[in-house]
């Protein structure tokens, strides 16, 4: 079912508008006037580059704002930037000085759809092209494209399995890749879990131009690496044994020294594990979690002589 758009709004005294609005059945509720609220730039300073595949952004929807805050700076270290017009609210997430995603807050519409999400922002050139084309090989309408003060035009989707993503094409341009990206309390490359990962990696070979890196290898299940020029950028996995609470849907990887010791640690906080630590390609260990109020994220532990220890 197509949903409505997730918007942004200042407030000014005009005619009061109660929004429902966002993805996967929910979204925000916000009290606001019917001029919009400017969400901040993804690239500053801007560098007017579009790098098409990459995942430069990420929103966290969350039924509990207060507390995601709190679950996110205890357990990866995160600092926050909060952007206030009256009744609406949008936070940034830092890691090290640096932004890194939005958080802001779901509303609960019924009792089936009252989990939180995180939306993962692909950089492409054209939104409506893109958008287009996705429908084109039967992904599904979330909300139309739109264009958004600062951000730029931007566009949500769920993909032929009913994994949620997001296009976008960012007015400031696309972060520029890190030369040294190995910083803890980052985000690594994402990976798509897939009921059917090769037909999947063609739909995003497609969609965003990706080759695929190497042959698809099999560290704990299916992995297929795709890339854009020489950067790894996504990967495709087989949905894992096990894993009942998960569907098809797109998984960000924060890194962390210790996957065992963040799992640990999300545990006290009120998380639950989904995939515990599985061996990685490169070396490292990946693991699922899942944050109190059901949003799902990875951890990423990196081999030892690579890591950056230098925390947020």
């Amino acid at each position: 079912m197509k949903q409505p758009p997730l918007r942004y709004w200042s407030l000014r005294p005009a005619v009061l508008l109660v929004l429902a609005a966002g993805f996967a059945g929910g979204g925000l509720c916000l009290q606001a006037y019917a001029e919009p609220f400017e969400v901040p730039v993804l690239s500053n300073p801007a560098t007017g580059a579009h790098l098409v595949g990459k995942l430069i952004w990420l929103d966290l929807e969350t039924t509990d704002l207060p507390g995601a805050k709190i679950f996110y700076r205890s357990l990866f270290g995160w600092d926050y930037r909060d952007y206030h017009s009256y009744g609406a609210n949008y936070t940034v997430a830092l890691a090290q000085g640096k932004p890194i995603a939005g958080l802001v807050r779901r509303q609960i519409v019924n009792e089936t759809e009252q989990r939180s999400a995180w939306l993962p922002f692909f950089s492409v050139a054209d939104v409506g092209a893109t958008f287009e084309q996705a429908l084109k090989a039967h992904a599904q309408v979330r909300s139309e494209p739109e264009d958004l003060p600062l951000r730029g035009r931007q566009a949500r989707l769920t993909d032929p399995e009913g994994a949620t993503f997001a296009l976008v094409n960012s007015s400031s341009g696309d972060p520029s890749d890190d030369p040294n990206p190995r910083a803890l309390g980052t985000w690594g490359s994402p990976s798509l879990l897939a009921r059917d990962p090769a037909a999947e990696a063609v739909f995003y070979q497609e969609l965003f131009r990706y080759a695929v890196l190497g042959e698809p290898t099999h560290a704990g299940f299916e992995r297929i690496r795709l890339s854009a020029g020489t950067h790894e950028r996504a990967s495709v996995r087989r949905l894992p044994g096990g894993a009942g609470a998960l569907s098809p849907q797109w998984i960000s990887f924060v890194r962390v020294f210790s996957t065992a010791d963040t799992g640990r640690q999300a545990v006290k906080l009120g998380a639950h594990i989904l995939v515990a630590a599985t061996p990685a390609t490169d070396g490292g260990t990946t693991a699922i979690l899942e944050d109190p109020t059901g949003a799902v994220l990875g951890v990423l532990e990196l081999p030892p002589e690579i890591v950056n220890v230098a925390t947020p």
